[in-house]
């Protein structure tokens, strides 16, 4: 009986805490991103048949990269400064 081990013991979950419920700051991150993701595919979509509109690709890359950092930072700072 000496020789059993004990199986270890599971470390408890750190809470998220922030000034904002952190899943709910996450759950609107996600679906600002996918909403974004979503749209700048269909603009690339389209300036891919419309040759005219190439600088539209652009834009929406940039501002997709941009709604991407801003959600990221906001997410960050609610969770570990909030």
């Amino acid at each position: 009986m000496e020789n059993e081990k004990t199986p270890p013991t599971p470390k408890p979950r750190q809470e998220l805490k922030g000034v904002i419920e952190p899943r709910l700051v996450r759950n609107i991150s996600f679906t600002v991103i996918t909403i974004s993701l979503v749209s700048s595919t269909a603009l690339c979509i389209w300036a891919i048949w419309q040759t005219e509109v190439y600088d539209t690709v652009w834009r929406a890359i940039a501002t997709f990269m941009v709604v991407i950092v801003a959600t990221g930072i906001f997410t960050f700072v609610n969770e570990k400064l909030g």
